[in-house]
């Protein structure tokens, strides 16, 4: 046998291999993996799947954080997005919770962002208030595959002070906008965390607007309706004024910088540094104090 021929045929040999070794790491891959390979940068995958005997949807419990006690009577809302930073109107919703904090919900198949709420008012939607339940700020994110149900447990905190922004929550895409990059002083981007938009200086009171939750790579985009001139703030809680330690920051810091947006375009690229906050913290107060 000739080196030519000997050559061709282990060329042969080795891209055989090679197709079985793909075929064999395809066919092992399982529904966790599908979902980990769907882009949803910054979020936190949840559920784990069982036979939906012919249905396809969320259910599981809703259940007290402090001590995993079940929570009746909540809500169970399901966006296909974050542009309303999850606290506009959602897609879905769930019944109420029974008495053991169980939901069931039948959903198209897809990719979804999960909250619960337990307002004390009995009502399944409006702004949340002190005393309401929620599940955090969180960008907790599951795929729905038909036939199966995913199952997801969503633990649920008291809401100790009023939400930091109430009104004017953009839930669609649109032409106008500014985005950019949330980051601590080492340039470290920061997820979880939100812009805000404030017509005026003194950022004392309910922002303009808010952004979209900033993803793993710092990254947030404020939809706006219109044009218009604004100052920027960003921080992580949506309630209260900041705690100390919790990182805050003005675009331009304390000679904040006015960003004028042109109807139809967007400004890009904004990056807002955020430092541990060190004002003179007053419990369940939503003016700033600085």
């Amino acid at each position: 046998m000739s080196m030519q021929r000997l050559w061709q045929g282990l060329r042969v040999g080795l891209i055989i291999c090679f197709a079985f070794s793909l075929g064999a790491c395809q066919s092992g891959m399982s529904s966790s993996d599908t979902v980990g390979q769907a882009s949803a940068p910054g979020a936190q995958w949840v559920g784990d799947y069982v036979d939906g005997q012919g249905k396809t949807g969320l259910r599981g419990h809703v259940v007290l954080k402090i001590d995993g006690s079940p929570l009746a009577g909540g809500y169970v809302n399901i966006y296909p997005d974050t542009i309303s930073n999850l606290l506009g109107p959602s897609q879905f919703i769930s019944t109420p919770t029974d008495k053991n904090g169980y939901y069931e919900l039948e959903v198209p198949e897809g990719v979804y962002y999960v909250v619960a709420r337990k307002r004390q008012s009995g009502q399944s939607t409006g702004p949340l208030s002190p005393g309401d339940y929620y599940s955090e700020h969180q960008r907790l994110v599951t795929r729905v595959e038909k036939g199966k149900f995913v199952e997801i447990e969503l633990p649920v905190i008291a809401m100790k002070a009023p939400m930091f922004f109430k009104s004017r929550v953009i839930d669609k895409e649109t032409d106008t906008g500014i985005s950019g990059v949330l980051t601590d002083v080492t340039g470290k981007p920061i997820m979880g965390g939100f812009a805000m938009a404030y017509s005026d200086k003194e950022m004392k009171r309910l922002p303009d607007y808010a952004s979209t939750l900033s993803d793993e790579q710092g990254r947030f985009t404020i939809y706006l309706p219109e044009g218009g001139s604004y100052y920027l703030a960003a921080r992580i809680h949506a309630w209260d004024m900041p705690s100390p330690g919790e990182p805050y920051g003005k675009l331009g810091d304390d000679d904040p910088t006015l960003l004028k947006v042109a109807t139809g375009n967007f400004i890009k690229d904004v990056s807002i540094v955020m430092t541990p906050f060190s004002g003179d913290y007053q419990p369940g107060k939503s003016q700033r104090p600085f």
